[in-house]
């Protein structure tokens, strides 16, 4: 079976058992993603995390506290995000990141933390707090001198907003 197969229904699975919420769908895929550096100015595009496939990846330069942000273009009622780690190698270049969420970039809030190392090819989760509304999507390595993030994909799942929630 292919990567991408298996990907599409580990995600079906998980949206059909997170707590009825049936109507969640990917809302960050093929969206705007800004990194905080590349790597070697020209490979591994931010885009990388946001195109349904975990065959490739995102990855920025080395640097203290790299990030990646995602715009979603409008706000939506976001309920929980993973990431997942490169399947090939560098599990280390994924741990300890703080997964904010907001309306602005300027303005982001804490949606949840996950701390210490990921494995090759593991998944990180956060759930946000119930009602979290946001427009954008950032994640971050918040624990060391000097780290690379390579995360092969990001996946926020979440909800249109009708009716002015």
């Amino acid at each position: 079976m292919s990567s991408s197969f298996i990907f599409t229904l580990i995600c079906f699975c998980i949206v059909q058992t997170s707590l009825g919420y049936y109507d969640l769908k990917n809302v960050a895929y093929s969206k705007k993603v800004t990194l905080s550096s590349r790597y070697h100015h020209v490979h591994y595009p931010g885009w990388n995390a946001v195109n349904g496939r975990l065959t490739d990846f995102a990855h920025s330069g080395h640097e203290r506290s790299p990030w990646l942000r995602i715009d979603l273009g409008k706000n939506f009622r976001i309920h929980e995000i993973e990431v997942f780690a490169r399947s090939d190698c560098c599990a280390h270049q994924l741990h300890d990141l703080d997964v904010k969420v907001g309306k602005r970039t300027h303005m982001m809030l804490l949606c949840g933390h996950f701390t210490g190392y990921t494995k090759v090819g593991g998944r990180m989760a956060v759930w946000c707090p119930s009602r979290t509304v946001a427009r954008y999507v950032q994640i971050q390595i918040v624990k060391g001198v000097s780290n690379y993030l390579s995360p092969a994909e990001v996946v926020v799942w979440g909800k249109p907003i009708h009716g002015g929630f």
